[in-house]
């Protein structure tokens, strides 16, 4: 196959993938148009459908060159898991987020950083962000919090945002590092224990970047200084030569 056939059938590719995603964003409409004027009797299971289609979005889309795509959605899982309550105002939010995402997609092609930026900062914050920034009046600020869903990231959370941080979340190393290169963070706060690669590796790997060298980052764990010493070095090529593959 040829240079120019291969380009084609990506370029194919591309535009199948911006179609079934114009689909699925009509679907996201539909549901948040139904939770705005409650008229759906099963709430739990159209929002947990809608979760599901952000998130395989958020998955799939850089993989076909939608990065911008891949940090809205991201945002907007985030913005979901520290609002308090789900309200009529907070799904016009909502709405927000998924116009971003459905106005790239229709632009057909990645939007450059100096686009992406405004958008980023023009979304939607969470009733707790917009509480902590009108008590302190700070310059924003993001943490990106790396640890498995529990009450240990709830409580983390809430400290964090007490102190006047935006957060972004990740659930393993891998997902965390391409989030802090894209994102550049003020801080990051890890948990030690992953599968796989721990949060070691990932100070190890973040400490290799531009992007993110001099980024403090917090460990939590409770292991010693010397038993944190006998661990085995990392590489980065464990993250920076992983495929593209979106990580679920």
């Amino acid at each position: 196959m040829s240079e120019i056939d291969i380009q084609d059938a990506l370029e194919r590719l591309k535009r199948e993938f911006i179609d079934t995603s114009a689909e699925k964003l009509d679907k996201i409409d539909a549901i948040i148009d139904r939770l705005y004027r409650g008229e759906e009797d099963d709430r739990g299971a159209d929002f947990v459908e809608f979760q599901r289609d952000i998130h395989s979005l958020k998955g799939s889309a850089g993989t076909y060159g939608f990065d911008s795509v891949s940090l809205i959605a991201h945002r907007l899982e985030d913005y979901i898991e520290t609002t308090r309550r789900l309200s009529s105002e907070n799904l016009l939010d909502v709405q927000v987020f998924v116009d971003r995402i459905r106005e790239i997609f229709e632009g057909g092609d990645e939007v450059p950083n100096d686009r992406l930026i405004p958008i980023l900062d023009s979304l939607p914050s969470s009733e707790i962000a917009q509480t902590t920034e009108s008590e302190q009046e700070a310059e924003s600020k993001v943490a990106l919090l790396v640890m498995s869903k529990g009450v240990q990231r709830k409580l983390v959370s809430a400290d964090l945002t007490g102190n006047g941080f935006e957060l972004a979340y990740a659930d393993h190393p891998l997902d965390a590092f391409r989030l802090a290169v894209s994102l550049k963070p003020n801080l990051v706060v890890t948990s030690l224990e992953f599968d796989n690669l721990n949060g070691l590796e990932l100070t190890r790997a973040l400490r290799g970047v531009d992007a993110t060298s001099t980024t403090p980052i917090v460990l939590l764990t409770s292991h010693s200084i010397d038993q944190m010493g006998k661990r085995s070095p990392s590489t980065q090529e464990r993250f920076t030569k992983t495929p593209d593959s979106p990580q679920n």
